[in-house]
């Protein structure tokens, strides 16, 4: 290589980097600006409704609203916290693993439980949750933490909703080769192919025409990054117009009747 082709080399990494850190910026920029928002918002709801309840002029049936309304936001708000706490644990790598035994389809039957709340609280009254699992006789249990594959699980569900109008969003596992495939797959908008590598990326959200979105853009970055720390890849697969599906696989502890 020559001195001129090198220098070019050389120059066209440095207008890439400059480029790479440029968006980078930006999409930060974008962060901050969502955590404003998505903090203040239900903030406001949870203080303003608080307020009302000790008004004692309003019937049963009111401040059983406002009730309704604080328990809601207070489950966003966590939402948000929890993965603001992940993000800047994992720039700092400041996470490791917490391994205990976990019965999966407890732990689906908790996520299940969390998804229907999600549901209700925004009135996707059009979209039907299918929960795919072995009976109950079956025993399937995995060596793993437990608190953070069902945070992985629920921003990889609540995802899912959030870009599904109509339809279904099923959540399941099938167990083969020692192994226990988790999916969570929907009959959304689909991904087109250039953007499939990009939604993992922090702060990075779709466009979308069809539904007003709400969120800090590092969701499925987190899910992504927590699979991996215990031991899975999330994988993939969309078409557009006609849905996504998630999957990854965690190492089989045991699988018995009981």
């Amino acid at each position: 290589m020559s001195n001129m082709d090198f220098e070019q080399e050389i120059l066209k990494m440095k207008t890439d980097l400059a480029r790479k850190t440029d968006e980078v910026n930006r999409l930060k920029s974008i962060f901050l600006s969502n955590i404003s928002h998505e903090i203040r918002t239900p903030m406001n709801v949870i203080v303003g409704f608080s307020n009302l309840l000790a008004n004692p002029d309003y019937k049963q049936d009111q401040r059983n609203f406002f009730i309704e309304e604080i328990n809601k936001n207070s489950r966003e708000l966590l939402r948000i916290i929890d993965n603001i706490i992940y993000t800047a644990k994992f720039e700092s790598e400041d996470v490791s693993p917490e391994m205990k035994i976990c019965d999966v389809n407890s732990l689906i039957d908790e996520i299940k439980l969390q998804v229907d709340n999600f549901i209700n609280d925004y009135n996707f009254d059009q979209i039907k949750i299918r929960v795919i699992k072995k009976p109950d006789k079956s025993k399937i249990e995995i060596f793993t933490d437990p608190d953070k594959l069902k945070v992985a699980i629920l921003n990889l569900m609540e995802n899912a909703i959030k870009y599904t109008i109509k339809g279904t969003v099923d959540l399941g596992y099938s167990v083969k080769d020692g192994k226990v495939i988790f999916y969570i797959k929907d009959t959304g908008e689909g991904i087109e192919r250039k953007n499939l590598d990009k939604v993992r990326e922090k702060f990075y959200q779709l466009e979308s025409n069809t539904r007003s979105r709400r969120g800090l853009g590092v969701g499925l970055s987190v899910s992504d990054k927590l699979i991996r720390l215990l031991g899975g890849k999330l994988s993939l697969t969309s078409t557009l117009g006609k849905g996504s599906s998630f999957y990854f696989t965690l190492p089989l502890l045991v699988e018995k009747s009981v």
